[in-house]
Formats: structure tokens, C-alpha cells, sequence
């Protein structure tokens, strides 16, 4: 794989064992996709990635990968100057002898490698002193081969057909001054990251464009009008002054195409297309710009219903409240309107029923008094009541605690009975007093149940009577509260009602002091 450069053009030649094959690129990025592209599908054995070493590596790994496979790149290098043989035809056809073919390898400078060339064939092998020669002649045909087309380039005029002067020499300093600028590029060249994603097709800017969709539209508008006006302005001065762009050669008459070159119609295509897109992009802002148009109305539209709305409630709620204020006022006004016997009447009208709420709450409150006069009396007997059922518990008690004591006084005198006897006595008088105490301890416990009994049923009156208790003083306390606060709204209201009446006279007597005064 070899590569060919003409002035803002270039190439990929694919040498293969039947032909030639030409790859014209437009652009440097699309040469190194190609490149990228042909190294990861035709890989050599063991031949190592020189564009991705340093420059101090590259040497290195030159002379380890020539040692292993010396013979290959010989095959490899007459496969080149084949190729090179193969080109020359091509200006002998009338054509411009436009590519040049190279070889992807690190080499040093031109003058630096033949200078280092002698020193290193002491001490390396055969092989490798033939390679060093046949890379030094071939870095000497590619300066060669350079130096011929700046020369071409300095002596052919813009507008000639055929080339005059192809071999004519250069100087010293033109050659050393073409030699390293060309050494310079072709560093550039080799340091360049192969990468796949940056690529520059013909519809870059139509991509561009719709890719701008999302992001700001000003930015893109701008973008894409002055993209369109500058290839406009350039399409009409090639059109007014008859030429191709520029760098390009003139087509031919049978209508062939340079290599790496892209025809008019081809041109014209793409930039119909950009148009097209700029068109629909402006066409989709526009309604997207309607469409917020219409939603902004619609939303004004509804914040001033609601607004409407939210005033016109407002415009009732005043007016009601002015009409309420009006019907007071027109009421003030028709009662000062009647004179003094009017406000006479009113007055005495007020004070009576003034005077009947007064009476019913003194009635109720009357009667309130006699509930609770009731209640306290029902509680004072309770308590009575209370007072005597305890003290009759007591009495029970203190009787039990004596039948109590008398019982076992009784047990320990038979018990002293029983053991005062002898036991010579006989059997039969034994049995008879035996008899004797059972019948008489049957009579002590059933009385003893009888007084448990009757102390059980004391215990619960009293219990009884306690619950009686506490039930009265709760509504006791519930109807002391209850007349507590009827007494305070009745005092309450009773000084309202006396503050009434005290305006009232006052303002009488103030309406009677004019009328004094004026019979006087």
C-alpha cells in the first residue's frame, strides 16, 4: 500500500499482483479513515503499527522488523519501482503527472539518513546495508520527484494546456528549503492519530445542519445563511469568469473527472440539497414558532377569563356590602326622620322587651336556684343516710369482733374441759360428753356463718351507700357548675342590659335638652 499526493489533492494506490488501483480522497481525514480501514483488514504477519510509535522508536522497530522479514520488503520495494514504471505512462498521455507514490514508513530526513548510511554498513548485516540502500534511493526519487513539480508548478502559467519545462534544475537553496518542508510533512504525516470518527464527507454541512435541530436555533440559522450565501457567491464567480475551483484541473473534453475530484452537477446536488434542509429546518422553526404562538394566546386568553372572573366576584361582594351599608344608613336616616315620639316609642319598645328577656332570665334563674336548693337537700340526706349506715357497720363489726372473742373463749374452755378429764373416766361418759361438744361446736359455727353472713351484707350497703355517694357528689358538683355559669350569663347579660338603658336615657335626654331649651 503506497501513497500518492498532488497539490490539495490525495490518494491511496492499492498495489496488488494483477494492477494498480487508485483511491482519490478530497481531504486529508478521509486518506487516514481509508488508511485505518485497509490496516485493520489486510494485516501483516508481524509488521508493527509505525504510525502509532514515537520518533525515537520508530528506527528501532524498522531495523527488528527488516532482520525478520528482509526478504519481504525486498519483494515489497520492487513492487514500488514497478508501480513507479506504471505511473510514467500516464504523462505521456497528455495528462498532468499528478501522483507521486510513497511508502508508508518512517524515514528520517534526506541528508541526515545518507550521512548516517555509511557509518551503520560497518557493523550490520548484508541484508540490512541492500535495505538502507534501496530506502535511500528511493527517499533520493521521491525529493527528485518533488523538486519536478515545484518546478512545473513555479514555470507553467494558470491558464496553459500542456506543460513546459518539467526537468528544469533547481538551486541549492530551493532543493535543501523543498527537501525539508517535504521531510517536514511527511513527520506530520506519520504523528497524525488515525482515528474513525473524524470524517469529513461531502454532506458534512447538511448533516451539520440537521444536527443543529436541537440546539439553539439562532446559532444554527446564522450558521447555515452564511454557509448558503458563501457558496452561492463562490458558484456565481466561478460561473462569471469560466473556471473551475481552485487547484482543480480543467475537465477534459470527454467529460472525465480528476481523481479526487467531485463533478459540477455532483456540487450542484449537494448544495440543492443544503438548501433543501436549511429550507425545512426554517420551515419547522416557523411553525414550531406558531405553535408557541398559539399556545401563549391561549394562555393569556385564559389568565384574563380568570381574571375577569376573579373581578367581577369581587364587583359583587362590594356591591352587597354598599347595598347592606345603604339599608343601615336609610334606617338611621328614617328614624331620625320621625321625631322625638318615634324614637320615643322605639325606645320604650326596646326597653320592654328588654325587660321580658329579663324576666325570663330571672325565672330561669330562679328556677335553676330551686334545682340546685333540690339537689343539695337530696345530698345533705345522702350524706345522712351515708353517715348513719356506716356507723350501724360499725356497730356490726365491733358486735362480730364480739361474738369472735366470745367463740373462742368458749373453744378454749372446752378445750381446758376436755383435757382436765382424766382418761380413767368411763367410755360411756366419754361418749356423751363427746356427743355434747360436736352438737355444741355445730351451734357455735353456724352462728359463726350467720355473723360472716350478716357482716358480707354490711359490707356491701356500705359499699352501696359509698357508690350513692360519689354518684350525688358528682351531680353535685356538675349542677354547682352548671348554676355557677348561668349565674355569670345572667349577671352578664343583666349589665348589658343596664348599659342599654343607660344609653338609652342618655341619649333621650339629649334629644329632650333642645326641646327644654327651646320652650324656654
Amino acid at each position: 500500500m503506497v501513497l500518492a499526493t498532488w497539490q490539495p489533492t490525495c490518494g491511496v494506490d492499492l498495489q496488488t499482483k494483477d494492477a494498480v488501483y487508485t483511491l482519490s480522497a478530497m481531504t486529508s481525514g478521509i486518506r487516514r479513515n481509508w488508511i485505518e480501514a485497509l490496516r485493520k483488514t489486510v494485516r501483516p504477519i508481524s509488521a508493527p503499527d509505525v504510525t502509532k510509535l514515537s520518533d525515537c522508536n520508530k528506527e528501532n522497530t524498522l531495523h527488528s522488523y527488516s532482520t525478520q522479514k528482509g526478504s519481504l520488503k525486498v519483494g515489497e520495494q520492487r513492487a514500488g519501482s514497478e508501480v513507479i514504471s506504471r505511473g510514467s505512462p500516464r504523462k505521456a498521455d497528455g495528462q498532468r503527472p499528478s501522483l507521486d507514490y510513497v511508502e508508508l514508513s518512517p524515514l528520517s530526513q534526506g541528508s541526515p539518513q545518507r550521512a548516517r548510511t555509511p557509518a551503520r554498513t560497518l557493523d550490520r548485516p548484508a541484508k540490512q546495508e541492500e535495505l538502507e540502500r534501496d530506502l535511500a534511493h528511493r527517499s533520493e526519487e521521491r525529493r527528485k520527484w518533488f523538486e519536478a513539480v515545484d518546478s512545473r508548478a513555479t514555470e507553467t502559467p494558470a491558464g496553459e494546456g500542456p506543460r513546459r519545462g518539467l526537468g528544469a534544475p533547481l538551486t541549492e537553496d530551493q532543493q535543501s528549503r523543498l527537501s525539508e518542508e517535504i521531510e517536514k510533512k511527511w513527520q506530520e504525516l506519520e504523528k497524525l492519530p488515525l482515528r474513525e470518527n473524524k470524517r469529513v464527507p461531502l454532506t458534512a454541512l447538511l448533516n451539520q445542519s440537521r444536527g443543529e435541530r436541537r440546539g439553539p436555533p439562532s446559532d444554527s440559522h446564522e450558521a447555515l445563511e452564511k454557509e448558503v450565501l458563501s457558496l452561492r457567491a463562490q458558484l456565481e464567480a466561478w460561473r462569471l469568469q469560466g473556471e473551475a475551483p481552485q487547484g482543480a484541473p480543467r475537465p477534459q473534453e470527454d467529460g472525465h473527472i480528476p481523481p479526487g475530484y467531485i463533478s459540477q452537477e455532483a456540487w450542484e446536488r449537494s448544495l440543492a440539497e443544503m438548501e433543501s434542509s436549511h429550507q425545512q429546518v426554517m420551515e419547522e422553526l416557523q411553525r414550531h414558532h406558531e405553535r408557541e404562538l398559539q399556545r401563549l394566546q391561549q394562555e393569556k386568553e385564559w389568565l384574563l377569563a380568570e381574571e375577569t372572573a376573579a373581578t367581577a366576584s369581587a364587583i359583587e361582594a362590594m356591591k352587597k356590602a354598599y347595598q347592606e351599608e345603604l339599608s343601615r344608613e336609610l334606617n338611621k336616616t328614617r328614624s331620625l326622620q320621625q321625631g322625638p315620639d318615634g324614637l320615643r316609642k322605639q325606645h320604650q319598645s326596646d326597653m320592654e322587651a328588654l325587660k321580658r328577656e329579663l324576666q325570663v332570665l330571672s325565672e330561669q334563674y330562679s328556677q335553676k336556684c330551686l334545682e340546685i336548693g333540690t339537689l343539695t337537700q337530696q345530698a345533705e340526706e345522702r350524706e345522712h343516710t351515708l353517715r348513719c349506715c356506716q356507723q350501724e357497720g360499725q356497730e356490726l363489726l365491733r358486735h362480730n369482733q364480739e361474738l369472735h372473742a366470745r367463740l373462742s373463749e368458749e373453744i378454749d374452755r372446752l378445750r381446758g374441759f376436755i383435757a382436765s378429764q382424766g382418761t380413767g373416766s368411763g367410755c360411756g361418759r366419754n361418749e356423751r360428753s363427746s356427743c355434747e361438744l360436736e352438737v355444741l361446736l355445730r351451734v357455735k359455727e353456724n352462728e359463726l356463718q350467720y355473723l360472716k353472713k350478716e357482716v358480707q351484707c354490711l359490707r356491701d350497703e356500705l359499699q352501696m351507700m359509698q357508690k350513692d355517694k360519689r354518684f350525688t357528689s358528682g351531680k353535685y358538683q356538675d349542677v354547682y357548675v352548671e348554676l355557677n355559669h348561668i349565674r355569670t350569663r345572667s349577671e352578664r347579660e343583666i349589665e348589658q342590659l343596664k348599659e342599654h338603658l343607660r344609653l338609652a336615657m342618655a341619649a333621650l335626654q339629649e334629644k329632650e335638652a333642645p326641646r327644654n331649651s327651646v320652650a324656654e
